[in-house]
């Protein structure tokens, strides 16, 4: 089994408005909800985010694994129970801040590329283990808001576990 050392990274995750819509599937947003965003995104940028370079020693591979923890899984699913629409705004908002932050250790997500997702061996499982993580078959984390990313970018479909299944593939025929 490899063994994957790994190492905190410190994400900076910018906040663009534009991006943000674009994920939201929105042309515009209250002004009170833009006030709640920036308390959040600086709270959670600040405790919440994690980002760590996940290299396997035995070898050249190599991934970026970045997530929300389980309190803002909680206080999402709180906001979305007194207000579906409000909790949807702040879902979306997690979703701007994994990618932002993805974009900024692989570059090349800012241009349009998919973040693929590899099919995580032994070694990737027990750092996932080692961090308390617990992959699920269906190809997910245990926690909403995460990206697991070969560091530096390495190929789109081609690499994806999730290729056969997802509308945006073209690995598909």
């Amino acid at each position: 089994m490899a063994k994957y050392e790994i190492t905190p990274l410190t994400p900076n995750p910018d906040f663009d408005i534009m991006y943000y819509m674009e994920i939201a599937g929105e042309t515009r947003i209250e002004g009170g909800v833009m006030e709640d965003f920036e308390e959040y995104w600086d709270k959670w940028a600040a405790k919440n985010l994690k980002a760590y370079e996940l290299r396997n020693t035995e070898g050249d591979g190599k991934f970026v694994l970045i997530f929300l923890d389980q309190e803002v899984d909680d206080t999402i699913e709180g906001i979305w129970q007194d207000s579906p629409t409000h909790g949807l705004y702040f879902h979306a908002l997690a979703i701007t801040m994994v990618m932002s932050t993805a974009q900024g250790f692989v570059p090349e997500l800012q241009t349009g590329k998919c973040a693929p997702l590899p099919r995580p061996g032994e070694g990737i499982l027990a750092a996932f283990d080692e961090l308390g993580l617990t992959w699920n078959e269906e190809g997910s984390v245990n926690r909403k808001y995460a990206v697991l990313t070969p560091y530096p970018y390495t190929g789109g479909c081609e690499v994806c576990h999730l290729s056969a299944t997802c509308p945006k593939s073209t690995a598909r025929g």
